[in-house]
């Protein structure tokens, strides 16, 4: 079954979506969805793709003390009580971290990146089924490797 599953979901063809100011290219099997307290959220056959915009004034407001995408990405991890202590790595322009966590009886596995754009941070979530981790990596780290950001004229 996860065989199939991971067959039905491979492909090269990719789309680009806008939220507020930040751009990222993802798989055509993500279809837009919606989540709770998500800014974007997309669904494939075999995971997820999501987007969470905090403006540094309001985390700020929420007493921690954030100031770079490390510090937001480490407050992330105890805040969701993210298991096995995961290590926050640097990427092209984001820091990451890699963790599983078992929902609902079903084990995934997280690629979380943390950007630092002017007055926000992004929070930029990418899960599957655990068993099928090894073979999105490579999709995950390229969508994560895509995001920009743009200025809007005003």
């Amino acid at each position: 079954m996860g065989m199939l599953l991971s067959l039905a979901a491979c492909g090269d063809l990719t789309k680009t979506i806008k939220s507020e100011d930040m751009k990222i290219t993802l798989s055509k099997e993500y279809q837009k969805d919606t989540l709770a307290n998500a800014t974007w959220y997309y669904t494939s056959p075999d995971g997820l793709a999501m987007g969470i915009r905090s403006l540094k004034d309001d985390v700020e407001k929420s007493g921690l003390e954030v100031n770079s995408a490390q510090d937001y990405a480490e407050a992330y991890i105890k805040a969701n009580s993210i298991p096995g202590s995961p290590q926050v790595k640097s990427g092209e322009g984001y820091v990451f971290f890699k963790y599983t966590r078992k929902v609902s009886g079903t084990e995934y596995s997280y690629l979380t990146c943390v950007y630092d754009h002017d007055d926000e941070f992004w929070l930029i979530n990418f899960a599957c089924y655990k068993e099928l981790y090894k073979e999105y990596e490579t999709e995950f780290f390229e969508s994560a490797n895509s995001v920009s950001f743009i200025e809007e004229d005003e």
